[in-house]
């Protein structure tokens, strides 16, 4: 594929474009979804495609084909949208230099997923369907999700950059209901790997292990006592943490969004309580978001969004650095050949401080702890909302019993203000998805850390 992206790079050049970029992708897709056993999805298709992104006089082209016979064709075409987008933008696009990297990247995994028989698939979302439903005999519906891909995607640019970079995906995501005299519940829970094969859900996402986070948390929202509204001391779990780091503040320091978001004019300025570090990583191995070069052909890098309480770095990409005057920090990714690649969040943490779990829970007379969510959102200005899956009465400093319909909001900046204590204890990733007018798989997570009353507000029934 790297001859035919090349020769339509040089069509673009010999147009007059100032940039062309095209990415190629070669892979296999899959979509299985069952309902209470039964198998009411499943697709698999062979994908085959290419995006052209053209930079004529200060704008933008994007055409995208799966007609590799043709590419001439959609490189002028785009280049025709660059001329006419032009003739009406007053700020110019430019882009920040990169050094133009050509390689290879191999992987190599156990099982690929599309060699993995159809029946063995099947069985897996069976055997999960089985050891949900077996956990508790409240629960009256399961939804079980699989998704997997294999292949290869190709970056060629006008720079010189030559990247031949592997697909992979493994993802699985049961949804359960439960409900006992009136009384519902919910839960989800998800895991996903782009570095492993099949194997993944062999040794990780097993069927019982997937069963067991989802079904129990069905269960304690059945048995949890109802929520209390107002305001409360908490502590939210790695999960819970993840979730703010990504939603209500990740999505604050993107460049493409910052300037209209409650980080603009703060780079350089205390925006959180001492001790908060918040980081985005593409180079955490193995990660969800790792990957060694984004779709613009930049290395990946840790970004520093808040060091010592001070908002640092913003995440960033060729446009946006150039115009901005930002550092190049890798984080320009597209869902697929379909789309353009915007700024995305890869891996995004806070990390560890220096409180032992039991040292949050001190002086606390009663507050929450917030060990999972079910989902959320956030808006620019930090404000969020998000529903509890799993949460548990914190009384006297000791961890009670669970929660039901609890969900939280607040303005996430202000909240950072709140933070009285970090867990120094290692913690695990929240694996998922990221929606910005395209999918992204992400990973998010932290330590527990403690909010003081006034940090976040509870919904509840009383």
């Amino acid at each position: 594929m790297f001859d035919r992206l090349e020769r339509a790079v040089e069509r673009g050049r010999d147009l007059g474009a100032s940039y062309v970029e095209l990415r190629g992708e070669d892979g296999f897709l899959e979509f299985l979804q069952m309902d209470d056993g039964r198998v009411n999805a499943l697709t698999q298709r062979i994908e085959r495609g290419v995006a052209i992104r053209v930079l004529a006089d200060g704008a933008w082209g994007f055409v995208s084909t799966g007609k590799l016979d043709g590419l001439d064709g959609a490189v002028k075409e785009a280049y025709s949208m660059a001329k006419a987008a032009a003739r009406t933008r007053k700020d110019k696009i430019s882009l920040a230099n990169v050094k133009a990297y050509r390689e290879v990247i191999e992987l190599k995994v156990d099982r690929d997923p599309r060699d993995v028989p159809i029946e063995e698939k099947i069985a897996y979302m069976q055997d999960m369907t089985k050891a949900i439903r077996d956990y508790d005999e409240r629960i009256t519906a399961v939804t079980v999700k699989v998704r997997t891909a294999s292949g290869s995607k190709y970056l060629v640019t006008s720079d010189g950059a030559r990247i031949r970079s592997p697909i992979m995906l493994v993802w699985s995501y049961p949804w359960v209901t439960g409900k006992e005299k009136g009384q519902l519940s919910a839960a989800r829970h998800e895991e996903a790997s782009t570095h492993r094969g099949w194997e993944y859900m062999d040794e990780v996402a097993t069927p019982q292990h997937m069963a067991e986070q989802v079904a129990k948390r069905v269960k304690l929202q059945l048995e949890g006592v109802p929520a209390k509204g107002g305001s409360f001391p908490c502590i939210t779990g790695p999960r819970v943490i993840g979730v703010l780091a990504h939603e209500a503040l990740g999505h604050l320091a993107e460049a493409d969004l910052t300037i209209n978001s409650s980080f603009n004019g703060k780079l350089g300025k205390v925006v959180a309580s001492e001790g908060v570090n918040m980081i985005d990583d593409g180079t955490d191995p193995g990660n969800l978001g790792t990957s060694r070069y984004d779709d613009e052909g930049v290395p990946s890098s840790k970004v520093e969004i808040i060091r010592d309480s001070v908002l640092t770095e913003l995440l960033s990409n060729r446009e946006y650095s150039a115009k901005s005057d930002l550092r190049l920090t890798g984080n320009a990714r597209a869902e697929s050949y379909l789309h353009p690649p915007i700024i995305r969040m890869r891996n995004t943490y806070f990390e560890t401080g220096d409180h032992s779990f039991e040292e949050l829970f001190e002086g606390i007379d009663f507050g929450y702890y917030l060990a999972d969510f079910r989902g959320g959102q956030a808006q620019m200005n930090a404000s969020f909302q998000v529903g509890i899956q799993e949460a548990y009465e914190i009384v006297d400093g000791e961890m009670g019993g669970p929660v039901r319909d609890l969900s939280i909001s607040g303005i996430a900046t202000d909240s950072l203000f709140k933070i009285e204590g970090i867990s120094k204890e290692e913690f695990p990733y929240e694996l998922g998805r990221c929606g910005k007018g395209q999918e992204a798989f992400v990973a998010s997570g932290g330590p527990d850390i403690r909010f003081g009353k006034g940090g976040i507000t509870f919904g509840g029934q009383g």
